[in-house]
C-alpha cells in the first residue's frame, strides 16, 4: 500500500503534524492542511538535516521524517521504479492475462517475457493479470482464484473513478474469493492494479473457502422423520398428554357415551273374524 510516516510538515508559514504517504508516484500529506504532489511536478528534492525538502514550481515543503527515512524517500522520488518492477514481472516470469485491453501494456509485456498466455490461465500460473471494468466482471475472480498457485499473485486491474466499479466493490470481491489485498499500484493514468495473494494460512494444500451453495437437503442427510425427538420436545408432549381418569369416572364416562339399546318391537297378533250363524255347518 506504499510507505507512510507520522511527521511534521512546514509549508511556508504553516506547520502541521500529520501523516505523510508515499504511494505510487505521489507524495501525500494529511494533517491540518493537505498536500498531494505528483512526482512529475517535483522540481527539486534534497535532505536538509532531518527534513526532506520538496520543491515544486509554486511551493516548497519540508517533511521532518528523520535523516534515514528522508534519504530513502528522496531516492524513491528521484528514481521511481518502472511499471514492471512495481508489478514484479521479470524476463523469466510466466504470466497470464485475462480481459486487460491496454494495448501499450500488452506490447511491452510481450517484449518483457516470453512466458505469456493471453486470454487463458494455465493451471498454477505464478502471475495473473485480470481486468475488471464492471461489477459483473468480478464474478470471474472465483474461477481465476482456483487456477492460482499457492504462492502466486493475481493483479486485479480496474479503472480509476468509475461509477461502474468502485474500490469497495473490488475489495469485497477479493475477500469473497478468499484472497487478501496487499499492495496497490498505479497501473496507468486511467487504471489502478490491486495485488491479491492467497493467505498464508490457506497455503500448502489447506482447504480453500468456497462460495455458499443453497440447495435442498442432500441425500446423505437423515430424513426429518428418522430423527429422534429432542428432550425439550418430549417434555412438551408429556405436559400436554391428558392424565388418566379414576376407574369410577371412566366407567361413568363410557356409559354416557354408549348408545341406548333399542326396545324390541312387539308384533301385533292377527284377529280372526267369526263366521255368520247362518253359514255354520
Amino acid at each position: 500500500m506504499g510507505l507512510e510516516a507520522e511527521c511534521t510538515v512546514r509549508l511556508g508559514r504553516k506547520t502541521s503534524t500529520g501523516k505523510a504517504l508515499l504511494e505510487g508516484e505521489r507524495l501525500v500529506f494529511i494533517g491540518e492542511f493537505r498536500l498531494d504532489i505528483p512526482f512529475d511536478q517535483i522540481r527539486h528534492v534534497a535532505v536538509v538535516g532531518n527534513a526532506l525538502l520538496v520543491r515544486t514550481s509554486d511551493q516548497e515543503a519540508q517533511f521532518e521524517l528523520g535523516t534515514l527515512v528522508g534519504e530513502r524517500w528522496a531516492r524513491l522520488i528521484t528514481e521511481p521504479k518502472g511499471l514492471f518492477e512495481k508489478l514484479e514481472v521479470g524476463p523469466l516470469s510466466r504470466v497470464a492475462v485475462v480481459d486487460v485491453r491496454d494495448s501499450m501494456f500488452l506490447t511491452a509485456l510481450r517484449e518483457r517475457t516470453t512466458g505469456l498466455a493471453e486470454g487463458r490461465v494455465p493451471g498454477g500460473a505464478p502471475i495473473i493479470f485480470f481486468g475488471a471494468d464492471t461489477r459483473e466482471a468480478l464474478r470471474k475472480l472465483q474461477l481465476l482464484r482456483a487456477r492460482m498457485m499457492d504462492t502466486g499473485t493475481l493483479w486485479l486491474v480496474r479503472p480509476k473513478g468509475s461509477k461502474d466499479i468502485s474500490e469497495a466493490d473490488v475489495l469485497a470481491a477479493i475477500r469473497g474469493a478468499g484472497l487478501v489485498d496487499t499492495k496497490v499500484v498505479s497501473f496507468s493514468k486511467t487504471h489502478t492494479a490491486h495485488k491479491c495473494v492467497i493467505p498464508v494460512e490457506l497455503r500448502g494444500g489447506a482447504p480453500r473457502p468456497r462460495p455458499p451453495i443453497v440447495s435442498m437437503i442432500p441425500p446423505s442427510t437423515p430424513s426429518l422423520a428418522s430423527r429422534k425427538p429432542s428432550a425439550r420436545a418430549t417434555a412438551a408432549r408429556a405436559k400436554t398428554k391428558p392424565k388418566p381418569m379414576p376407574k369410577a369416572k371412566a366407567r361413568t364416562a363410557r356409559a354416557s357415551r354408549a348408545p341406548a339399546k333399542a326396545k324390541p318391537v312387539k308384533k301385533a297378533k292377527a284377529k280372526t273374524k267369526a263366521a255368520p250363524a247362518g253359514k255354520r255347518r
